[in-house]
């Protein structure tokens, strides 16, 4: 088990950008917005200590603004991880969730000029596609980080997103919408026990990385969402609008288990709703039509198969329910800049 006692301790990493921020206080200072990595390369470049401080720690990263999936370093749906301090921080995009949640001090969280404060006990969660970034935490701030995989995020939380309506509709959007118009979600939950003791258990439990630690983590993250629900729903804040809140998460789950051979008609039918309604329904929720729902999830089925088995090519195209292999490989080729084969390569690569 973890305390908070054991996360005071300054790391490798945050000795030396504490060293930094000593010596070069001016690049911490009269910050009132977060600056882009452009930007923060700029004000450092002068001074080689940052790039070499950098590579040492970071340099999975890539000075990348937009940070993708294949930066998770296990096969699973969660990851979590402390926020480094005295790092500088700077507005970024990444196309996964990312769960902030402060555990002391004050954490300032930037999207593009607003600057949030963040105080113990409460739970940002920020959509994909969404630039945003943490500001400088001192000594005696203390946040841990939960990234969630937007690709998996479905079939893993559905069973909970399907109780509530705001949670429902914040996800449906961040997952299906074009243009990230999910936004952020905030909880305060006044340090919440419950809720503290499960980020701390989340943390641990990563960090062991023992066996089965990968349906521990999902478990403890649905309770979490389910503790939220339970007693923290009436402060939570988001940019979804009521009209938005519809509950398409039955109709979503029925989309992605048929998703081979289903019809928009058979959909309607199923739901007891006419093409049309169905159509508009759709659109409102997710501003995706069917023909556009039913690609995004079938490509993201072979994306997972892919990543996740050793199923060859074809077999996946079959079970994706493409009886054109053709037409598959323009479309994988079209969402994700490369062919099937070399995204598989990629993922090994990155996970080996």
């Amino acid at each position: 088990m973890i305390y908070l006692s054991d996360l005071m301790p300054l790391t490798a990493a945050e000795l030396d950008y504490r060293t930094l921020m000593h010596d070069y206080p001016f690049i911490y200072e009269n910050q009132k917005k977060l600056r882009t990595l452009p930007e923060l390369i700029a004000a450092t470049s002068p001074y080689p200590r940052y790039e070499a401080t950098y590579l040492k720690h970071f340099a999975r990263f890539q000075h990348e603004e937009n940070l993708s999936e294949d930066l998770f370093r296990r096969a699973q749906e969660v990851e979590v991880m402390m926020h480094p301090r005295f790092v500088p921080g700077f507005l970024h995009t990444h196309d996964f969730f990312e769960l902030i949640y402060v555990l002391s001090g004050t954490v300032e969280h930037f999207t593009g000029q607003d600057c949030q404060k963040l105080s113990p006990g409460d739970i940002c969660i920020v959509a994909p596609h969404i630039a945003h970034g943490i500001g400088t935490c001192q000594k005696s701030t203390l946040a841990i980080n939960v990234v969630l995989r937007a690709s998996t995020f479905a079939e893993t939380f559905f069973s909970v997103l399907q109780e509530d309506a705001m949670l429902t509709a914040f996800f449906t959007r961040a997952l299906f919408a074009s243009g990230g118009g999910s936004g952020m979600l905030h909880f305060r939950t006044e340090n919440d026990a419950e809720i503290r003791q499960i980020m701390l258990t989340m943390l641990y439990e990563f960090r062991q990385n023992k066996r089965y630690s990968d349906k521990m983590l999902n478990s403890l993250m649905t309770a979490c969402f389910i503790i939220l629900l339970r007693s923290h729903a009436d402060s939570a804040q988001t940019t979804i609008t009521t009209e938005h809140r519809i509950n398409l998460v039955p109709i979503l789950h029925y989309l992605q288990n048929n998703s081979e051979n289903l019809t928009l008609h058979k959909l309607a039918q199923h739901f007891s709703y006419s093409d049309r309604q169905m159509t508009r329904l759709l659109l409102q929720s997710t501003g995706k039509n069917f023909t556009q729902l039913i690609q995004h999830l079938r490509l993201t089925k072979a994306r997972n198969l892919l990543a996740h088995s050793t199923l060859s090519v074809q077999e996946i195209i079959n079970r994706c329910g493409y009886a054109n292999p053709t037409y598959f490989y323009r479309l994988f080729n079209q969402q994700f800049q490369m062919t099937p084969a070399q995204f598989r390569a990629k993922t090994q690569a990155n996970s080996s």
